[in-house]
């Protein structure tokens, strides 16, 4: 049976869940948003998240037997059935299997976009060692955080996007203090953003470097800076990398992150007939 999943609900400390944590943080972040379709199993075998005309977040417990959790799957296409959903990511097997079921009860189509590879930080292997400094973003940036969202859409999602659609998400990054830029001498040259923090877990995004600025260490010393910043904390930083993008997970390596199972992201469209 399916029942709504709360913010801050207690399958989020379960330890079947516990040890998908870092790669399914952004489960316990959309659980918190009011907007979103949220659902889990009864039992606790299974996790989902969507934001309205976003792709939904789907965990299921990987140490389940496997018609259970096949069963759950089924259950949830069919509960979605009534969902224009653009896409799912998740495990890859979770991830296809629920694909199947959803396209077949939609006849619809789907495709393996991308796989993510998620990383966890639990050690600084190589601090800050660019020129220039690190500094919070503040209302005066916006159009300047705008245009970089912009640039990060399109080298992150191939999406060219005008830069003054940015500036709602870029207002709100500012508004909650955790946008920064590197700078060297006045000039912003790279950014990155503090997007959550769990109990346990920060999760860094939004990592840019200008390509007029790039090569010379603006990014890995701005996630660096923002890695220690988390770990001082005492929580554990997490980031997303596309598997593709072999100079960003080169970059989180040497700084000090350690790959973890990767996860997929599956587009649904429809199939053309002549």
């Amino acid at each position: 049976m399916l029942v709504s999943l709360r913010a801050r609900d207690e399958v989020f400390d379960r330890p079947e869940f516990l040890q998908d944590e870092a790669r399914f943080h952004l489960l316990g972040q959309l659980s918190g948003f009011s907007d979103a379709l949220r659902i889990k199993s009864s039992d606790g075998m299974l996790l989902y998240a969507q934001t309205p005309g976003r792709n939904g977040w789907l965990w299921v417990d990987p140490f389940a037997a496997e018609d259970a959790r096949r069963s759950r799957i089924c259950e949830l296409a069919e509960r979605l059935d009534d969902v224009d959903l653009p896409g799912v990511i998740g495990d890859p097997a979770a991830a296809r299997a629920f694909a199947d079921a959803y396209a077949a009860r939609r006849r619809m189509a789907w495709t393996e976009r991308l796989t993510l590879v998620p990383y966890e930080c639990r050690a600084l292997r190589l601090a800050a060692s660019a020129e220039g400094c690190l500094r919070k973003a503040g209302s005066a940036d916006r159009y300047t955080a705008a245009l970089f969202l912009a640039g990060f859409s399109r080298d992150a999602y191939g999406e060219r996007v005008p830069a003054f659609t940015q500036l709602p998400a870029a207002d709100r990054m500012i508004e909650a203090g955790e946008l920064f830029f590197w700078t060297d001498g006045d000039e912003c040259v790279a950014m990155a953003n503090i997007a959550y923090r769990s109990a346990r877990h920060g999760r860094i995004n939004a990592v840019y470097t200008r390509p007029d600025a790039r090569k010379r260490g603006y990014g890995s010393a701005i996630t660096a800076e923002l890695t220690l910043k988390l770990l001082d904390e005492g929580l554990t930083p997490i980031l997303y990398a596309d598997a593709a993008n072999p100079g960003s997970n080169r970059m989180y390596r040497r700084i000090g992150y350690e790959p973890l199972r990767p996860i997929v992201e599956i587009g649904f469209h429809r199939e053309w007939s002549a």
